[in-house]
Order: structure tokens, then sequence, then C-alpha cells
């Protein structure tokens, strides 16, 4: 059965049918295109030009393969023989084109009230319309007044924006996609906090956008919450190597490398590009088209992204259904009565850590400023117990106004005796021994382990001004390590090191840290993207990480981490003062009150 077709849409389809259909693989760029099996793909070109790529196997019978694809048992012999060849949507099986529109959009789900649309690319320039998905999945672009007369779909505008919605009841769907699909998760989205609602402004004095029409340049499918999981298919088994097909403006820094692994520091990322560009075949990356094979060491790739077989992909997995098992037994605490807060603001003294002199942005004034603003609702509004591991003695813990920032070296560690912060790497390790004898202190209290959080917070500086939100490190498991006896000994004079100098933790202990630690993350984040108006988040690629890779062999995780006993514990890159509306942001009172507000919402969470 070959269904309905308007008008519209046929020109769209003649056009596609005429370029594309008699012709080999190549002939244009590509908005989306993703693997079915494989000799087949689904692509989208915009408006309605969608269908499915492939390559008839040279040996069996080619009227045999096409026929499992084509609605009628004629039109196979027009693309037999002709290599790589695409074949329009309207000539494809029902099930087919459930398949190309649920790889395409897989943020799309389908209920039993109907099926829910998650815009992918905007209407403008060439994008998805209202008119091509309601032909896709009715069959008639001529129900498009009903479509969007149903209440789901109030307010929706004809240029569709990414990220809005769009509803079509089961009672006008096609037969073939009624059928229920089950929800890919989404974020928890919670109420808006009480912060001030007016808007930010950038220098220049345009409004920040928010976070939905706010995406990363260079990444054609944000990330949200695992929506990126299937991108890649695997070739070579667990020594070879990711398989990822570039889409329209995406670069192999932002879309694949920055994506798909653990390189953060830019001279890591650029050496990255050079590999996967060698091994893709690819001589110039500035002349990349849309579809475009990339390939990627597996050895490279993030746990998450790793072949489902892989000893990193298993113990990703393994700390993902721990953390699960947490977020549904969640501990409630009235007014964060018994929680304990160590605060931790990165950086201080003679380290003032990243800084844009011209702005008079200096990061450890920043992340002092919030630590302050976060402890002072802690105090006035809960019954939490709030430490604090660095003092400004002439600031003191009060707030800042200042929309430019003074760098001083009076902050020192509260440890016993005070550290006046001379050297960044000692700093590192009292700043660990002191969160462990909080910890300890409490512990024997009486106080719930679960109730203890160790926050640090740090503003990010990444060369790519693309990038920009927040992200947040926990602590890998198998990259977490205890105290050793030879550093403790150097640091005896420290009544926190003298105190417990090499606490121990078994492997099941740090998987359990880290499974917490994503806990608290995944509420920090989701309360960023939930506030009115929205925080920026990190969209190229997971905005939580468990570890950073430097070289080819080399992996990190920040000490403040690695040697912290604290079970919850994270370390929060607030925004990157590299992008010109992050530095706006930390240049407003406004925005990092807001910042405070929403950690200390998530923690009511």
């Amino acid at each position: 059965m070959i269904f309905g077709v308007s008008r519209t849409i046929q020109n769209g389809i003649i056009i596609s049918t005429c370029l594309l259909s008699l012709y080999a693989f190549g002939q244009g760029n590509f908005l989306a295109h993703e693997p079915l099996n494989n000799d087949v793909s689904a692509f989208y070109k915009g408006g309605a030009q969608i269908g499915v790529l492939c390559t008839a196997p040279s040996q069996g019978s080619a009227q045999d393969f096409f026929q499992k694809y084509l609605a009628d048992g004629i039109s196979w012999q027009t693309y037999a023989n002709k290599g790589t060849v695409a074949i329009p949507f309207h000539q494809l099986q029902g099930d087919v084109q459930r398949q190309i529109l649920l790889q395409l959009f897989p943020l799309d789900y389908v209920d039993k009230q109907g099926w829910w649309h998650t815009v992918r690319f905007a209407s403008l320039p060439n994008g998805e319309s209202i008119e091509a998905l309601t032909e896709w999945l009715t069959g008639s672009a001529k129900h498009c007044a009903k479509v969007l007369s149903q209440p789901e779909n109030r307010g929706l505008s004809k240029a569709l924006n990414r990220s809005d919605h769009l509803f079509v009841p089961q009672s006008l769907l096609l037969p073939i996609m009624q059928k229920e699909h089950a929800r890919r998760p989404l974020p928890v989205i919670p109420a808006p906090s009480t912060a001030q609602k007016a808007s930010i402004k950038t220098s220049s004095g345009a409004p920040i956008l928010p976070a939905s029409s706010d995406a990363t340049p260079g990444i054609a499918f944000p990330f949200v919450n695992g929506n990126t999981d299937e991108l890649l298919s695997y070739e070579g088994g667990l020594d070879g190597q990711g398989v990822y097909y570039l889409r329209q403006g995406e670069s192999l820094y932002s879309a694949v490398v920055v994506r798909f692994t653990d390189y953060r520091e830019n001279k890591d990322i650029l050496e990255a590009c050079d590999i996967i560009a060698k091994k893709s075949g690819i001589a110039d990356v500035h002349t990349m088209k849309a579809g475009q094979k990339i390939l990627i060491p597996v050895e490279m790739l993030s746990d998450r992204y790793k072949p489902a077989q892989s000893e990193g992909r298993r113990r990703y997995e393994s700390v993902r259904q721990e953390e699960r098992r947490f977020q549904a037994d969640r501990v409630y605490s009235k007014d964060l009565q018994g929680v304990v807060v160590v605060l931790d603001p990165g950086h201080g003294g003679r380290d003032r850590g990243a800084a844009v002199e011209s702005l008079s942005l200096f990061e450890d004034e920043i992340n002092y400023d919030i630590v302050c603003r976060i402890k002072a609702i802690l105090e006035s509004e809960t019954q939490a117990t709030v430490y604090v591991t660095v003092l400004d003695p002439t600031q003191g813990y009060k707030p800042t106004d200042a929309t430019k920032f003074r760098h001083d070296t009076q902050e020192r560690l509260t440890t016993t005796p005070h550290y006046e912060n001379k050297d960044s790497d000692v700093s590192v390790i009292l700043r660990y021994y002191l969160a462990n004898d909080i910890y300890f202190k409490e512990r024997k209290k009486g106080v719930d382990d679960r109730k203890i959080i160790f926050a640090s917070i740090h503003c990010d500086s990444v060369f790519n001004e693309t990038l920009r939100g927040a992200m947040v490190y926990v602590p890998g498991a198998q990259y977490r390590k205890d105290p050793v006896s030879s550093t403790a000994n150097k640091y005896q004079h420290y009544e926190e090191v003298k105190r417990n100098p090499t606490p121990t933790t078994t492997a099941e202990q740090r998987k359990r840290y880290e499974a917490l630690s994503r806990v608290f993350a995944n509420t920090l984040l989701n309360s960023m993207r939930g506030h009115n108006p929205p925080l920026k988040v990190h969209d190229a690629g997971d905005p939580i990480r468990n570890v950073i890779r430097r070289g080819k062999t080399q992996v990190f995780l920040p000490g403040v981490l690695r040697y912290n006993v604290i079970p919850t514990k994270v370390l929060i890159e607030i925004a990157n003062m590299q992008h010109p509306k992050d530095q706006a942001q930390l240049a407003n009172p406004k925005w990092c009150q807001w910042f405070a507000e929403v950690f200390v919402d998530s923690l009511r969470r």
C-alpha cells in the first residue's frame, strides 16, 4: 500500500526522486544520516526529503533485497544495478517508514494518546515542517488543521524551533504508526525557584536566550540525558572503532571529540582530531560535508560510548544501575536538618585559576563569591551545617555585588593551622584532608553518610568559544585512590592530617560513591535546566564526567575528588570563562545568586 501524498509533499518527493533515487550516494548534504542495518540507513535532507540510502549486495537477488523495503513489487527495477541509491519515503513499506522516523527522531515516542514528536531541526532555513510531519504520520498533509487544533499543540507556531513538541493523536495516525513505542528517559524539570525573574543581559545588551534556543553551535543534536547514546555504530569489535556520520554544520572538535571522548584540554582535543581525521581518510577537516563517515578508535571513547560488550561500558552501566537504585531511594530531610555541606571554592591565594583580565574576571574570586552566596542561603533558610574550606579574612563570607572582581591573595585554607595558599599542589592535598576530617567528625556525631555532601566550585576555561554551560565531575570508581602514608607524613603538622592520615576505601564503596555523586549531579543540572530563566548546561556531550584524559594514556581525576572519602562529592564547572555569554553571566550578581539558589534547591530535592 502506498499512502496518499499531497501536492506540496509531492513536489519535494519529485525533486528528491530525480536528484537522489537514480544516482549514487553523495549528491548533497544531509541534515541527518542514521544507520538502520548493515546495508541501509535513514536520511533526512530537510523539508520533505526523507527516505533510505541502500546498497544492494553484490551477491543474491536485487529484487529480493529491494522488495524488503519497497511498498510495491515493481519499482525495484528502478534501483537495481545503480550502486548506492536513495529511495524516498512515499515508496517505502509502512513499517520501514516508521523505523525511519524513530531512528531520525529518537526522542519521539508513542503512547495510548498518540505520537509525541520532538523537533530536531528548526523549520528555518530548511528543516522540519508541520505539513511534512503530518504527511508522514497521518498519510495526508490535509490533517494539519486537526493536528494544530489539539490542546497539546496550543501555542505552537508553524515555524518550528528545535526542541518544540508536536502531538498527533491516535485517531489521526496511520495504523502502522499507532503501535506504542517507549519514551526515552528525559530530564525531570523541577518547578522554578523563587529567584528573581528579571532577564539577564549580555555586555552588548542582548538578552540571554533560553536553553531550548541556546544549543551549542556545531552540534546537530545536543545532549539531553542520554539521547546521544545510540548515535554510534561500531566496526572491528572491541579493538575497532566507533562509527559516526557527521551532520550538517558539525565539526570534529565539538561534535566528535568533545562529545564522545573525555579529552578537555585544547591541545589534547586537537591531537585527537588529527588522529580521527587520519583514520577516517579526511585530508582537510574544513571541507567535510554532512554524511562524512567518522571513525573513532574505541580506546578513545568515553566508557558511555564504548561497545556494549567492553569492560568500560559494563563498568559504566553497573554504576548507572547503582545510581538508579539510589535515585529511587533518596534521603529526605525537612529544612535540610542533619545535612552537612562542605563547600570548596576552587583556587585562591596566589593561585587565581583562570582569568579574563580585560573584564576583571578572576576564577578564584568568582568561586569564592558563589560559595559565600550558597553559605548565606543555607544558613538563613535551612538547618544544614555548613563548612567552607577557604576563608578570605578581609571579605569574610559576605557576597559581593560588584560586576568586576579585584584579585587578591588573602584566601587561606581553614585547616589547623591555616594554610596561606602559596602552592596549588599543597592546597589540593590539604583540601581533601580537611574534607575527610570533617566527614569523620560528623560521622562520629551520628550523621548519615548520605547526608554529607562535598562540592568544589570552579569556572571552566575551554579554548573553543562555542562551548559553554555547566559541567560536573564525579569520582570515577576506577580512578579514585586512597591517601598514601608518604603524603600524610609530609603534612603531619596539620591536625586534619594527623587525625586521619590514610583512610581506606573498598571497590564497592568507590562504586557507591560515584553512583551517589551522579544522583546529585543530575539533580543539580536538571534544576539548572528548569530554572526561570534556564541556566545553561553543557550540551556538547554528557555534562557529567568521571575522568579527564590527557595525551594517549594519562587519565586524571581532580585531587579533591580522587582522595576524598565523602561519599557524595562533585566538582562543578559552572560556566566557560572564554565564552562571551558566560562571561556576562559570571559578571552578573543576579546570575550568581540564581546559581546559588539552584544549588540549594538541588539539596532540598
